[in-house]
């Protein structure tokens, strides 16, 4: 199935799962890379002077960094997510529900957000 994996959980989501709760594996320009995204998000909601002063501060100037958002954070997630699934995977849990099967909202996550199942 195109855009899930084996377990039906949805790529995107997945990716998601790894930045966020697995960002210690990420390279040193892969976590410039998603320091900058997150700071330009932040940037484009705030007054003009106060987001150029953020990008300064916490933005990147690396090529190399910069190069990794070019085609989009959505394929950057899946780079990332893809390189430390197959660089890493031992040190990467799926906490998927033991009920339903989906993916839990993190790796320490006892309830399912999808079937309310509790595994405490």
């Amino acid at each position: 199935m195109e855009g899930e994996l084996k377990n039906n959980i949805p790529e995107t989501d997945l990716d998601q799962y790894i930045i966020v709760h697995y960002n210690h594996l990420l390279s040193l320009k892969e976590h410039a890379a998603y320091k900058h995204h997150i700071t330009t998000l932040k940037a484009e909601n705030s007054s003009e002077q106060f987001g150029e002063m953020m990008l300064r501060k916490w933005g990147t100037k690396d090529s190399e960094a910069l190069q990794l958002l070019e085609g989009g954070y959505d394929k950057f997630k899946k780079q990332v997510s893809n390189r430390v699934l197959r660089e890493e995977r031992d040190k990467v849990f799926i906490n998927n529900c033991p009920k339903c099967r989906k993916l839990a909202r993190t790796p320490q996550a006892k309830q399912c957000r999808f079937c309310g199942h509790d595994w405490h």
